[in-house]
């Protein structure tokens, strides 16, 4: 994954992270991330199962497909494949 770089031009950010970051023995990027992280979590919405309203989206689309290739099934479709797996449950 390509190193991306975020820059804050906040004394006061600079100031209270490095604080943070000593106080606890981390690094400064590290109490970055976990304050966005606690932030995010209790900031946006999330539904029962724990997804933002975008990842319900796309797990309602993907949903959508499944149940239109399963529509389009042939009823003798066979999907036994055991024939590429030994009495273990490994790949032959």
């Amino acid at each position: 994954m390509p190193t991306r770089q975020l820059n804050i031009r906040s004394d006061e950010a600079a100031v209270r992270a490095t604080r943070i970051a000593k106080a606890l023995g981390r690094t400064t990027t590290r109490v970055v991330e976990d304050a966005l992280r606690d932030y995010e979590e209790k900031t946006i919405p999330r539904d029962e199962k724990g997804y933002t309203a975008e990842q319900r989206r796309a797990y309602e689309a993907l949903m959508g497909l499944a149940e239109t290739a399963r529509a389009s099934l042939l009823p003798d479709a066979d999907w036994d494949d055991s024939w590429m797996y030994d009495e273990d449950g490994l790949p032959r």
